[in-house]
């Protein structure tokens, strides 16, 4: 009784008119009366390529303000035979003409939101964090509607004021700094309303101020959600519900809690396999963790994130499941005029065999016009392997004049475990620095130093592909503009850096070289070429701690190629041919077809082909194998949208590899391979996944999901080749699951 009466209440909800008092109607039409009194704005620079003369199409920008929002309505001029009307899914890459407006609600550099509107309808949002660092894991709640003539296309919007906690104004007025772009696929070119684009080291600090009145206030918001799933794999129902409570003091603090929370994947992660002693890395996709999530992203050198969120609900400790559920989660921010700190925690819930995490972290940061000062902190309770572990961290950016920077990290990391009532501790600590200036307008370079201890462990809330290490890493970047109006290119850009690494041993790892020269055409393509060179090192991590592996000369060298996107085939690939110690000579390529049968319906083909002579895999202890390696990842996707309220989207993926043995070895105390005349076995392998997802968007960001997913996958001992992988790794199923959820915005 209980979950039919949820079901009711949910789909009664659905049905609820929501009524807006607003003034102007969001139609993308400016016929309203408010438009005439907004603020006018038309000054534009060209800033892709970063040549800051006036663009070949005008721009107008108008921007008000009432109790609803801040309204932008913004008048493109550009001729219809040159326009791009291509509809993308929600959060989705925008590849069509363009508008893109980025808000510092505080205007205080430290978090900027990205709006992306395209010619359309197709949205996309997301957060600037660390002058010029993206992230598209925030959805926030604002809306669109764009609409179009024979001379200009038009995009109106509302952002909410209650879209983010923002400080408190005390004159009725607020300053924020903004940053209005507008992307013209056909000519390949940005304009924007100051001289800086996103490549820039500084980016969110030179945003321009603009004045509009003041109407935020406090709020309080309620989603909740049910997810109804049937698993055909074990025939097993299954229904769950929950909620996610937003408050918002109108003065800069915002808490969010959420109660069994809505942690069920609608979007599926690529297939990955893995044979190497490092962790791949996932983007987090869950509402919760992603909603005001900016503060607590705090990211360093070689990978490092101080915070991944995808550790909460991974699979537990002990026993056999997939995943964890989560009891309760919390997090509360404030934003002050140069202080903004935060807290985070997350409670797992006990299952079958384990009795969940508990994880704490929070953040401190003061910012001043030239420096930023920070705090990080986290604390994990593994109850089921009897572990605790914590990290604390500072961090510093200074910044002299306009064209120099310097920022640093300095961590150390705590851990206990206790192993058959023994007591095992790991500290160590991390550094890291980095020196960025830019030289001239199109001009910059940077030097990196790292170093991360032995004994120095984040991975318990953190992510970092590997501890051991000393780096020190130099990048080049020159940029070329000037070229004749009846060249082709647009622009051209040499990127050159090197990298050398050792470990906390005193053995030096190596040193890679590479070099990318990068052409982009007026006609929105692109080519570029690369070579790589990597000098003799050692390889610590391979055997796993069975000894250290002594690797030869390397180099790669490639070239890639991205259509125009004005057509309605469209294509973009590579190739590369390697030959480095761990694989031998190596042909990598990449297939990307796509063709747009209208604006709103596209197939797409990817494909990733490797061909290795001579790959070389740990199998046990110093034991290793050499094999004649195919590997083949392709995924075929479909996408129909509909309206902007509801989307179709087909996706299958196929990684299969075939490995033929050669040889065994074993490594000897020398840090070479010996031969050991040992046959080995050959293996293959096969995954398939199906998803079929259909989205309805009752309101921003309620929305009725219906998704079908398939999985499977074999591994064999034998050589099968891969034209004959595909059928067992189709028919083999482990999972297979259809879900319906619903997920509503009440107030």
């Amino acid at each position: 009784m209980k979950i039919f009466t949820i079901l009711v209440f949910a789909f009664i909800s659905c049905l609820i008119t929501i009524v807006s008092f607003a003034a102007i109607n969001l139609d993308g039409v400016l016929d309203e009366s408010e438009w005439t009194s907004a603020q006018h704005f038309t000054h534009m620079e060209v800033v892709e390529p970063y040549v800051l003369t006036d663009p070949e199409f005008a721009t107008v920008v108008l921007v008000t303000s009432d109790q609803s929002g801040i309204y932008f309505g913004i008048k493109s001029m550009q001729p219809v035979a040159t326009r791009n009307n291509d509809i993308s899914a929600r959060d989705q890459r925008i590849g069509s003409d363009k508008v893109q407006i980025i808000i510092d609600f505080d205007s205080n550099a430290i978090t900027a939101y990205s709006f992306e509107i395209g010619i359309g309808g197709s949205i996309r949002d997301g957060i600037y964090s660390n002058e010029n660092n993206f992230s598209n894991e925030w959805d926030g709640n604002w809306s669109a509607q764009t609409s179009s003539t024979d001379e200009y296309w038009i995009a109106e919007v509302l952002i909410p004021w209650d879209i983010v906690s923002m400080k408190q104004s005390d004159n009725g007025n607020r300053e924020i700094k903004w940053y209005i772009a507008r992307t013209v696929a056909d000519k390949n070119q940005l304009y924007a309303n100051v001289p800086v684009n996103s490549n820039r080291q500084r980016f969110i600090s030179d945003f321009s101020g603009i004045t509009i009145k003041d109407f935020a206030a406090s709020s309080f918001q309620l989603f909740a959600y049910a997810t109804t799933r049937k698993d055909f794999h074990v025939q097993k129902n299954s229904f769950d519900a929950g909620f996610d409570l937003f408050w918002k003091s109108g003065n800069g603090k915002q808490l969010t809690a959420s109660v069994n929370a809505d942690f069920g994947q609608i979007e599926s992660d690529r297939l990955v396999v893995n044979f190497s002693a490092t962790e791949t890395f996932f983007n987090e996709r869950r509402p919760f963790f992603t909603e005001n999530q900016s503060l607590f992203d705090v990211q360093g050198a070689n990978g490092l994130r101080l915070v991944h969120t995808r550790r909460i609900g991974a699979s537990p400790d002990t026993g056999e499941a997939n995943e964890s559920d989560i009891d309760v989660a919390v997090k509360f921010t404030d934003n002050r005029d140069q202080l903004t700190y935060g807290f985070l925690a997350a409670f797992e819930a006990e299952g079958n065999g384990f009795e969940g995490r508990d994880f704490f972290a929070s953040r401190f940061l003061h910012k001043t016009e030239r420096q930023t000062l920070g705090f990080t902190g986290t604390y994990v309770d593994r109850t089921d392997i009897d572990r605790t572990a914590m990290s604390y961290t500072f961090d510093h950016e200074y910044l002299f004049g306009d064209s120099f920077k310097i920022k640093s990290q300095l961590i150390g990391a705590d851990s206990e475990q206790f192993i058959d009532g023994e007591s095992l501790k790991d500290d160590d600590w991390a550094l890291w620095t980095q020196m960025q200036q830019q030289i001239s307008e199109n001009q910059q370079h940077s030097l990196e130093i790292s170093h991360y201890g032995s004994d120095f462990e984040i991975n318990d809330f953190g992510f970092l592909p590997r501890n051991n290490l000393n780096s020190i890493t130099y990048e080049h970047i020159l940029r070329r503009t000037e070229f004749t109006a009846d060249s082709r290119l647009q622009q051209r850009e040499y990127n050159f850096n090197v990298q050398h690494q050792s470990n906390d041993n005193g053995v030096t790892l190596g040193t890679v070289y590479n070099f990318t020269d990068s052409w982009q055409f007026k006609d929105s393509s692109s080519f570029n070429w690369s070579l790589n060179l990597t000098t003799k090192g050692i390889n610590d991590l391979i055997s796993r701690d069975n000894g250290l592996l002594k690797t030869d000369l390397g180099h790669n060298i490639g070239v890639n190629y991205r259509s125009s996107n004005v057509n309605k085939f469209r294509y973009h690939g590579f190739i590369r041919r390697n030959d480095f110690f761990s694989s031998g000579a190596e042909i990598f390529t990449h297939i990307h077809p796509s063709y747009f049968f209208k604006d709103n319906y596209n197939v797409a083909l990817s494909i990733f082909y490797t061909d290795s002579k001579d790959w070389l895999n740990w199998i046990e202890d110093d034991i290793f194998g050499r094999y004649e390696r195919k590997l083949l990842n392709t995924s075929l996707d479909f996408n129909a949208n509909f309206s902007p309220k509801q989307e179709l989207r087909f996706r299958f993926q196929w990684l299969a590899i075939d490995a033929h043995a050669r040889n065994q070895y074993q490594l000897n105390s020398f840090g070479e391979l010996n031969n050991t005349g040992v046959g080995i076995d050959d293996f293959s392998l096969s995954n398939t996944a199906l998803q079929i997802r259909y989205r309805y968007e009752i309101a921003p960001l309620s929305n009725i999901f219906i998704v079908y997913s398939r999985g499977a996958s074999v591994f064999a001992d034998s050589h099968e080749g891969l034209n004959n992988l595909f059928s067992p790794g189709f028919s083999n199923v482990d999972s297979d699951n259809f879900l319906i959820k619903i997920r509503y915005k009440f107030f």
